[in-house]
């Protein structure tokens, strides 16, 4: 049961590690030529782009795994249908992005980058909509060189760039890398993109509560942090934040590729369905166990390597969201079994919590205690998060 869900996570993790690579070397150049506060200005609007784009996606792709893989039949016209629902939101979502670019005063000098990055919306939600065929179908390691072509793309041009290296340069080179890397996944996946206007209504009931849960989730885990601290703060401590919380996210993938992986069995009418779960959380608690202390002590030179002496502040920082690392492992195992459940309604409630406590949290801690204090605020927001979706789950057995 677990061969090919162990096939696709291997090669997930191998693309994901290609990709952290690449990753390291991108951030290594980004940091060094525009130097910490423009860095810090390309890290607000990215997390503001990845709000915008959890609400474009609003929760199709979990939820269109899940419907696909139990009406295999109707698979190609589910595709179909979502794909249209996940352009007419991204449309919803370029008029939010242009409406707050013009009016939060951390864009006050960098609108058109920002307006440059916006674009980028229409073209991940396609995206999205391939990798709904790929999961569906369990072929993520194809999937992966999707992923990999992305970043590998950005890289060569950024090191290609004949003159100055300017922000705006930065944004329009990362929205003709996700065009080219969109390409590539059509080609790899063979599914024709098309899309159906139809059924939006039964859709968008079915998808509402994942949708504002992938939302509020988005709002707590990037741009809040990022939009707080560029007010109290400023970019530079933005840039600080967002460099360690760059390396946190790259670290918590894993664990989303080998859930995602065995999300389809999960989802689907075998027997076993308990002891599968029960065998990936020891997996997952058995690699944090031996990896948390040894990436704790990698800190520095993670930073040194990817930010220079400019991102000292950064390791401390860092070594916090280890901690959260460790919860968000286990919070995405609890979170797609409640979904395979039905019980994604459960997780909006989970998540409009966490939410709560996240920006209480920092409205507390980050004018105290600065980037280590919102670094903290994570750590209790995923602790909080992983009680409350245990406590679900159990009384769902």
């Amino acid at each position: 049961m677990l061969l090919r869900p162990i096939w696709n996570t291997a090669v997930q993790t191998i693309g994901k590690v290609i990709m952290i690579l690449i990753s390291l070397v991108t951030t290594a150049i980004l940091t060094r030529r525009l130097g910490a506060g423009i860095y810090g200005g390309f890290v607000l609007t990215t997390s503001i782009f990845l709000l915008l784009d959890a609400l474009a996606d609003f929760g199709s792709r979990a939820i269109g795994v899940r419907e696909a893989s139990k009406n295999p039949e109707k698979a190609e016209e589910i595709f179909a249908q979502l794909t249209g629902l996940r352009l007419i939101l991204a449309n919803i979502g370029f008029v939010i992005g242009v409406i707050l670019i013009f009016t939060f005063p951390g864009f006050a000098e960098i609108k058109w980058e920002a307006l440059i990055s916006l674009l980028m919306i229409f073209f991940t939600s396609i995206a999205g909509s391939l990798e709904i065929v790929f999961q569906t179908r369990m072929k993520m390691d194809l999937k992966t060189i999707m992923d990999v072509s992305f970043p590998l793309i950005f890289l060569i041009s950024i090191l290609i760039w004949p003159g100055t290296l300017k922000l705006i340069w930065v944004m329009v080179l990362y929205l003709l890398a996700r065009i080219l890397s969109l390409m590539v996944g059509q080609k790899l996946v063979k599914w024709k993109i098309t899309f159906k206007i139809e059924k939006m209504g039964y859709w968008l009931k079915e998808l509402w509560p994942m949708g504002v849960y992938l939302i509020v989730f988005t709002a707590y885990d990037r741009a809040v942090d990022s939009m707080m601290i560029s007010r109290f703060l400023g970019l530079k401590e933005v840039a600080w934040y967002g460099l360690s919380y760059k390396i946190y996210n790259s670290l918590v993938q894993p664990a989303y590729f080998f859930v995602a992986s065995i999300f389809p069995l999960l989802s689907s009418q075998i027997e076993g369905k308990k002891k599968l779960f029960l065998k990936s959380l020891g997996l997952i608690l058995a690699v944090l166990l031996i990896g948390s202390p040894i990436l704790s002590l990698m800190a520095p030179w993670m930073i040194q390597i990817l930010g220079g002496m400019d991102f000292v502040p950064s390791i401390g920082v860092l070594r916090i969201l280890i901690w959260a690392m460790i919860f968000a492992h286990v919070n995405h195992l609890l979170g797609f079994s409640l979904i395979a459940k039905r019980g994604q309604k459960s997780i909006l409630f989970i998540g409009l919590c966490s939410l709560a406590f996240n920006i209480l949290g920092n409205l507390w801690a980050i004018p105290r205690y600065g980037i280590n204090g919102a670094a903290l605020v994570t750590v209790y927001t995923e602790m909080l998060s992983s009680l409350l979706l245990g406590v679900r789950l159990w009384h769902l057995k």
